[in-house]
């Protein structure tokens, strides 16, 4: 074989004799690189047939030796132990810290959402805090299907227009004992009209549930009866909502004797309305304002200004939240089987609310929260919710120990102006309506405070100006509450009782005899000079046509 570089014959050999060149290389196995250097030396080798050491580069030059020997491996040197388990240590104790910081600390130094959340979310706890109370309370007191409510209410003083009450009627208390059957929607009692300590009228009065039977037995031997209906058709539409009867049905519908029955159900629809509050609170958004002083008629309170933007579908996934919760709630399975029964599904109810509020555009509120992340104050713009509107409103949260306990509702709208406060503390409680209209007015409210079941009206009060008409009234009174196992009356009582609704023509005059013949009762009712006026010249012609 001749060298294929020098020419030479060189036989079978596998190197050529003369100038080392490799004839017929086989291939080599690969081997990984070292990824420290190796250095180098050149040394001179005998010309025969030898296989490079590993790492030699066989030279391509034919001035210099043939073979060239990698030199001995150098001790490598020690590596240095990594530091990254310790660096990631660290970052992870740092981040640990960070979390615990941000839970703690940052929220309130730059995330203003998770303030006015918490904020809001405090509101579901108090509902749930005050729907327990409530219960806690309702199991103190004596509370059946049979109650009795006995009091009184006197008028301390009554001015219309100038004129004063005791200037036409002496009559100025009233007494009443009304006992009411809610499993048989029954009821009787007694209503008494006293001028101080003595009575004028007395009215005693059973009814069924379809008709009303009464007396007032110092005016009249007869009984009378109405339809409920009939009675219903009597008072004015335009101040009443309802029948009396439906009312009755309404209480028989919960049986009030066992009360506690209702704590878990009534207990898991509060926590269903509490996770739509808490969802509401995390899709609504949140703008943080300055910090202010708020006067509030409690006294100033340092607070931290909100601006909150309430979407369509802030309101539509809060209130898909509670209906979700209500019917996956074991303790209200019962009753949402009945309404899925009654055809009133958990779609169909999510699809009415979608459509109720398809045309709801976002809503701004401003909002005050104090230092212990307690909502203070809400306000809404009129003209966000009624372009046409000016004005705001709002509602505030002031009591002291429990925010609670001292609610104002106001409403500053065009030329109309509304404030209602609440105020509760231990056993009392001030409400307070006041309302305003260019010059017309109306003041009105109520201090109470309980004893057991007892509540005592320490001050009912109306003063009011409307339609030219002024009207100022202060009354007090007490009432209380018990049990009872019997009714007073039933309708044996009232056997033979004329129908009002049928008057004969002899049961007219019968009746107006005897009114006539015991109109000296009414003298207890009416102040002297309206007694003579009513019933003097009366008395004179009804005599003189029955021949007295």
């Amino acid at each position: 074989m001749f060298c294929t570089k020098c020419g030479y014959n060189a036989g079978t050999a596998k190197f050529c004799p003369k100038c080392g060149n490799p004839l017929n290389p086989q291939p080599v196995e690969e081997t990984p690189v070292q990824s420290e250097p190796v250095t180098e030396s050149v040394q001179s080798a005998p010309q025969q047939e030898a296989q490079p050491q590993f790492g030699a580069v066989p030279p391509v030059n034919g001035d210099v030796p043939r073979y060239q020997e990698a030199a001995p491996m150098q001790p490598q040197p020690k590596k240095k132990k990594k530091k990254w388990p310790i660096v990631v240590a660290i970052v992870a104790v740092i981040a640990a810290a960070a979390a615990v910081l941000g839970f703690v600390v940052l929220p309130k130094i730059i995330s203003p959402d998770k303030h006015a959340i918490a904020a809001i979310k405090k509101l579901g706890t108090g509902l749930e805090d005050t729907v327990s109370s409530t219960f806690d309370n309702m199991s103190l007191t004596s509370v059946s299907d049979k109650n009795e409510i006995t009091g009184t209410l006197k008028i301390d003083t009554a001015t219309i227009d100038g004129e004063k009450y005791s200037d036409y009627i002496k009559a100025d208390t009233v007494t009443y004992d009304i006992q009411m059957d809610t499993s048989t929607e029954k009821m009787a009692g007694e209503i008494k009209l006293q001028n101080g300590s003595a009575t004028a009228l007395t009215l005693t009065f059973y009814s069924d549930g379809n008709n009303m039977y009464f007396k007032v037995p110092e005016l009249f031997s007869e009984s009378f009866v109405i339809s409920m209906a009939q009675l219903e058709d009597e008072i004015d539409s335009g101040y009443y909502y309802g029948s009396l009867s439906d009312f009755s049905k309404y209480f028989s519908a919960i049986d009030t004797s066992n009360i506690g029955l209702y704590r878990e159900p009534v207990n898991a629809a509060v926590k269903c309305v509490v996770k739509g509050i808490n969802t509401f609170a995390e899709e609504c958004e949140y703008k943080k304002g300055e910090k202010l002083t708020y006067n509030s008629d409690n006294g100033d309170i340092k607070v931290s200004e909100y601006s909150i933007t309430i979407t369509k579908d802030a309101v539509i996934k809060a209130c898909e939240t509670v209906i979700d919760e209500l019917y996956a709630s074991k303790d209200l399975s019962s009753y949402m089987t009945i309404l899925s029964m009654a055809g009133v599904s958990q779609s169909t109810i999510k699809s009415s609310i979608e459509s109720s509020l398809s045309d709801m555009q976002p809503v701004t509120i401003s909002m005050y929260i104090n230092k212990d992340d307690e909502i203070v104050r809400l306000a809404i713009d009129a003209a966000d919710y009624n372009t046409s509107e000016k004005g705001f409103v709002a509602i505030s949260f002031l009591g002291n120990d429990n925010p609670f306990e001292y609610i104002v509702i106001e409403a500053d709208i065009d030329d109309m102006n509304m404030k209602y406060t609440v105020k509760t503390q231990d056993d009392k409680a001030a409400l307070a309506l006041e309302m305003t209209q260019n010059k017309e007015y109306i003041k009105a409210g109520a201090e109470l405070s309980t004893s057991g079941t007892t509540v005592k009206i320490d001050n009912l009060y109306v003063n009011s100006n409307i339609d030219d008409s002024n009207i100022d009234m202060k009354l007090s009174g007490e009432s209380t509450q018990k049990e009872f196992s019997k009714l007073k009356y039933s309708a044996s009582d009232y056997s033979g009782a004329y129908n009002l609704a049928n008057l004969t023509e002899t049961q007219s005059t019968t009746l107006a005899l005897e009114l006539m013949k015991n109109s000296k009762a009414l003298a207890n009712v009416f102040s002297d000079q309206l007694y003579k006026q009513l019933f003097n010249g009366m008395s004179t012609s009804g005599n003189a046509r029955l021949g007295f």
